[in-house]
Formats: structure tokens, sequence, C-alpha cells
């Protein structure tokens, strides 16, 4: 936690500005590969050069061994790349890695050996080719084969008096990395940096894609100045549209209110009435003004019908709520709720099969029941006002969303006005005694839990969907 903390602490030290975080991350990348790409570059190119100096040295190995033969050399010395130092005996190699070797120089067989800091990694190498070889050459392929061993090394040379040669290499023979863990080395830093630089690269666009599919959220803490600018600027237009919707709705609502007087002026109006079917006419059209009203004032108002929200299982409340309409002798069926369907996984050995997943409490939600039950009945009254049979299930749609599907057998809805038919007052027919207000209640409360409601035309009648999310 406290590395954590410190971490974004640092982070915070970054500039907030996206226009400043683009460059800055991009220079950070350009610096980031530069770097391991150089050294990687730079690991090779020194080792091939010490490969190809050891090949073409072959001539002042020959001078040293030669003069020291005759003894026309100090003890020690130096004739770049190589040192030696000739002792009067006393090799050992008991606890170092020797491979023995024998050198013919001017017709002559001479011991040697190559003794290593660690266990050379290619001893075979060492050995004469069986070609015909000039003595340079023979000593320039040596030495290419030490280096090649990638450890610090020394050259013993035994001499016919007894003296021993050694001669060194320090910028030649030494420890050094094989060019494949370099590649390895420089491929893992590359990668590292990539996991360092993509989550900020990701973290740029994160603030924007949580807006963009939420509205408002709150953002990371690493936000951009100009994300966090477009979520007050979008909770600033929000709020300014809530408040206008409010102020229509509530100068929608008086004014239904205010109908409603002369309206029962009207009703009392209408008992002076003497003809019978006159009377009839009247009271009709003022209980559908009545119902028009009454239906006007319940759309306004359904956001503002407080009621607490509850953890519930959505399909024990359409269980119960279809228990309800059979007990009053409805044709209602509830089939139950559908497995859940998981699409399938893309593997590097290609795309598993999509599965079906059935658990209980698979219908969990958060919400409010009481008008999500209102919402239901409005659905399923719709569809038994113009079919005899209705049936009702749940579908669980992916991880985050619920789906209530109603289902009934009439006639259906005109391709053509089915877009038109969540609209207030739209009827899909003219028979029945509805105002066209049932399909838009529900779904003003589907919106009230971040979801919608559709319609379609099936094989038998009409299809509802009302879709929900689960909010937990």
């Amino acid at each position: 936690m406290a590395l954590n903390a410190l971490l974004l602490r640092a982070l915070r030290q970054l500039p907030g500005s996206l226009a400043q975080r683009l460059p800055l991350l991009v220079v950070l990348s350009f610096l980031a590969g530069s770097l391991v790409s150089g050294w990687t570059l730079h690991r090779i190119f020194e080792r091939r050069s010490a490969l190809l100096i050891a090949e073409t040295s072959g001539p002042a190995l020959l001078q040293i061994i030669r003069a020291a033969r005759t003894n026309e050399v100090p003890l020690s010395g130096n004739l770049p790349p190589y040192d030696w130092q000739i002792a009067a005996s006393g090799f050992t190699a008991e606890a170092t890695h020797t491979v023995p070797l024998i050198l013919i120089l001017d017709d002559q067989r001479l011991r040697a050996a190559a003794v290593f800091d660690a266990p050379p990694k290619r001893p075979d190498a060492l050995r004469a080719s069986g070609e015909q070889q000039s003595p340079e050459g023979r000593l320039g392929d040596l030495s290419r084969a030490i280096a090649r061993q990638d450890s610090g090394a020394t050259l013993s040379v035994f001499q016919p008096d007894g003296s021993v040669l050694s001669v060194t290499a320090t910028r030649l023979w030494r420890n050094r990395l094989e060019e494949t863990k370099v590649a390895l080395i420089g491929l893992a830093a590359f990668l590292l940096g990539m996991a360092a630089i993509v989550p900020l690269a990701i973290n740029l666009a994160a603030p924007f894609r949580l807006l963009a599919r939420r509205g408002t959220a709150q953002l990371p803490p690493l936000a951009s100045l100009e994300a966090i600018q477009v979520r007050d600027r979008i909770d600033h237009l929000k709020e300014r549209f809530a408040a206008e919707q409010d102020h229509k709705a509530q100068g929608l609502a008086a004014i239904s209110h205010d109908l409603r007087t002369p309206v029962t002026r009207l009703r009392l109006r209408s008992e002076l009435l003497e003809d019978p079917n006159l009377h009839e006419k009247f009271s009709a059209d003022l209980d559908e003004i009545s119902r028009i009203i009454d239906g006007a004032l319940d759309l306004l108002s359904i956001r503002h019908q407080s009621e607490q929200s509850h953890i519930f299982p959505l399909a024990s409340l359409v269980e119960s709520l279809v228990d309800d309409y059979r007990d009053t002798g409805r044709n209602v069926q509830f089939i139950g709720q559908r497995p859940m369907r998981l699409p399938g996984v893309p593997t590097v050995f290609g795309r598993s099969a999509p599965m079906r997943v059935e658990t209980e409490g698979q219908s969990m939600m958060r919400g409010q029941p009481d008008k999500l039950r209102r919402a239901i009945c409005n659905l399923i009254d719709n569809g038994l006002a113009y079919g005899q049979h209705v049936t009702v299930s749940i579908e669980s749609i992916g991880s985050d969303e619920l789906e209530v599907v109603i289902a009934d057998d009439g006639p259906g809805i005109p391709p053509d006005r089915i877009a038109t038919m969540m609209r207030p007052f739209s009827r899909g027919h003219t028979r029945g005694d509805g105002v066209g207000l049932g399909l838009a209640i529900a779904q003003e409360i589907a919106e009230l839990h971040a979801g919608g409601a559709t319609l379609e035309n099936g094989d038998t009648g009409l299809i509802a969907r009302l879709r929900v999310v689960r909010g937990l």
C-alpha cells in the first residue's frame, strides 16, 4: 500500500494537461526504445569487434611466443592487444578450468593450455582444424576461439626450458554476455518498457471511455485536466437539462391538474341533459378526458415518486406478478429464467463455443421493485388487450443486464409504427379504452433503471422487451 501511494504521488507530478502528457509520452517512449536498442546494439557490436580483433591478431601473438622462446623479451610486457608474463615454473590448474592444447610452430610442437575463469562453452573450438594453416592463422583462430567463450582466460605456453609464458588479453578474453542473452535481455527490457508505457497511454483514454459509456463517472486519480473539464461540462449540461425537464413537467402537471376543475363542472352540467343518448356521449368523452389527465399526471410524476432501492431477485417479482394474474383468471404464463448466455472466448487455438450457465440468484439486481412491477404490468396488460395469451420470461444479457420478455398472440403492430409506439399517447390500434400511456410509462421506468423498452413483431404476435441494469 505504501509503495502504491508513493507511486501514485510520483505520477501526480506529471503534467495535468493532455496536451503536455502526449508529447511527454512520445518522448519517454522514444528514449526508452533508444536506450534499449542502443545498449543491445552496443553489446553485440562490442563482442563482434572483439572477435574480429582476436582473429586478426595472430601475428602479434606469434611474435610474443617466438620472442619468449629465444629469451629476447623481458619477463613481462605488452604488445596490443596482449599482455605477457614469463614465470620460471609453477603452473597449476587445480582451481581453474583448463583446456590442454598442442601448438605446432616452426615445425616444433609446444604444449599449451587455455585457462578459463568459468567452464568454456565451446571447448572444441579451441582445437586446430584439419586444414593446413600458417602459424599466424592458427594463433588468430585460437585467439578468436578463446574470445568466443565469453570468459576471462589466460593462454599458457610451456617453454622447452621449463618456464611458462602466460598471455592475457583483457579487452578480448573477458567475461561478457552472449549475443543470445543480450538479445533476450533487450527484448525483456523492451517488454518491461512497454508494460510501463502502455498503461500510461491507456490512462489517457480511459477517462474519456468512461464518460462516453456512462456520461458522468468517477474518474481515475490521474485523469487529465481535459477529461475533468469534459466531465464537469457534462454534469452541468445534465443538471441544466434536468432543470428544464422539471420545469416543463411541472408546467404540464399544473395544466393537467387545472383541467380537472372544468371537467368536473362539465360532468355536473351533463347531468342536466334530458336526452339519455347525449348524456351518455358526454359522459364517455369526459371519462376519456379524465383518463388522459390522470395518465399525463402519472407519466410526468413517475420520476419524482419516492421509492427506496433494494436488492431483490427479478425472477421472484415477475413470478409473483404472473401468479396474481392467474389468480384472476387471466391467461398469463411465466416460463422462468433462461440460462445465461456467455460468448465464446478467442484463444490461440481458435474461438471457444458459447456457454450457457444457469445458477441460483442470477436474476439479482438493485432497483425499485414497485415501479418495475408497474412497468411489467403495463406491458402484460397491453398484451392481454390485443391477444388472448401472454408469456413472460427473463434473460440475462451478459453479466450486467437483465431483460424481461413479454410475448402475446395478438395481431402485432404495423412495422412502420413500431418506432413511435413508445411515445406518449401513441396507440397501435383504435380498439380498447387505453389512452396510449402504458408503454411510455414502462419506458420511463426502464430508463430509471439505466435500461430501456423495445417492441418487435414475433412469429405469433408482439414481443416487448424491458431491459434493466443489475446495478450491483
